[in-house]
């Protein structure tokens, strides 16, 4: 669930290039956190070097954790007040640090294995990143607004790639899945592999007064400017500038462009709405607990089942994924018996 939550939260392909950058620290091969230990309260982050964990002979500072967690506790406070927000800003917080542990014990194996990475191989990484910016001076600045040197930042791709090599060589390199198994899953669970009906959908939302959302009362003032902005899209107005100059949510950035969703993707009462409006149409103002919503539909593709043949690597890659997610699990628990962690 929070993965989700996390995942639409990081709307744009700018903003997950920036996330990127804040969050290099954490390995994109690690599957699950398995280490639960209690973390200071989930109050605003502050920039303090004090050592949040230990693992081995190296630490986990509080600044390094920050880099990290600050982005995501952004938009988390975005989109979310009170209990919901606490319980959310501390459910991310443990898992964030659990993969920072976790991230740190597999870096340091890959080291007790002798798994080299060149300057070549940094350089051919940190080029991929590059070319997701406009220019060297936007990269620099956006390195800068995430904590970020690009020294700093090239130590973290070493250690990425490293920790990437070592799951293809213990996790990945000893998954093996048999024909069979492909054909027997597919045949236990044909459901899971029809494509589901989809829509391309772009949002604008406006956030209900936050005073509002706590009282549980009415939110006119919002409701009414939601109101002027769909005449204004009557009238022909673009929604993509629209939603550029008002929009509130993740997807704002870039016009309120979502993506395709399968149906099923939203709350029932939405998925309803989404999918029985035409082909490049704009929903009416629809309330939310949040907010207000506008949406416009763009293409819509069917519903697809397809054959065996048609589908036998995704199946294939999907029973790849859990083997090794298991394996993952099996290895990760025996290099915490064998390290000495401890959270601050």
């Amino acid at each position: 669930m929070i993965e989700k939550a996390v995942a639409l939260w990081y709307g744009t392909a700018m903003k997950q290039t920036l996330i990127l950058l804040a969050g290099l620290l954490i390995s994109p091969v690690l599957l699950q956190a398995q280490t639960a230990a209690p973390i200071a309260p989930a109050e605003a982050p502050q920039l303090v070097d004090r050592v949040v964990a230990v693992v081995n002979n190296e630490v986990i500072t509080q600044s390094e954790f920050d880099l990290v967690f600050q982005p995501i506790y952004a938009q988390v406070k975005e989109h979310s007040t009170g209990s919901e927000f606490q319980k959310q800003i501390g459910e991310i917080r443990l898992k964030l640090l659990n993969q920072m542990i976790e991230d740190k014990l597999v870096y340091q194996e890959s080291k007790k294995l002798g798994i080299e990475v060149s300057d070549s191989d940094v350089a051919e990484q940190l080029g991929e990143i590059k070319t997701q910016f406009p220019d060297q001076q936007t990269f620099e600045k956006e390195l800068k607004v995430s904590g970020l040197s690009e020294e700093n930042l090239k130590k973290q791709l070493r250690e990425q790639i490293a920790i990437t090599r070592l799951h293809h060589q213990v996790i990945r390199g000893k998954v093996a899945v048999p024909p069979t198994e492909v054909e027997n899953y597919f045949k236990e669970h044909p459901d899971e592999f029809i494509e589901k009906e989809r829509v391309e959908v772009w949002s604008l939302t406006l956030q209900k007064d936050i005073q509002s959302v706590e009282k549980g009362v009415a939110d006119e003032k919002t409701k009414k400017k939601a109101e002027e902005i769909l005449a204004l899209l009557h009238k022909g107005e673009d929604f993509v500038a629209l939603a550029k100059q008002y929009s509130q949510d993740s997807s704002s950035m870039a016009g309120g462009y979502v993506g395709f969703v399968e149906k099923g993707h939203f709350f029932e009462e939405l998925d309803s709405i989404l999918f029985s409006l035409p082909q490049n149409s704009i929903s009416e103002v629809i309330e939310s607990e949040r907010g207000f919503h506008i949406f416009k539909v763009g293409k819509k593709t069917p519903r697809v089942e397809k054959s065996f043949e048609e589908i036998r690597e995704k199946v294939e890659d999907k029973l790849f994924k859990i083997k090794a997610h298991e394996r993952f699990v099996s290895w990760m628990e025996e290099l915490k018996k064998q390290a000495y962690i401890a959270v601050k």
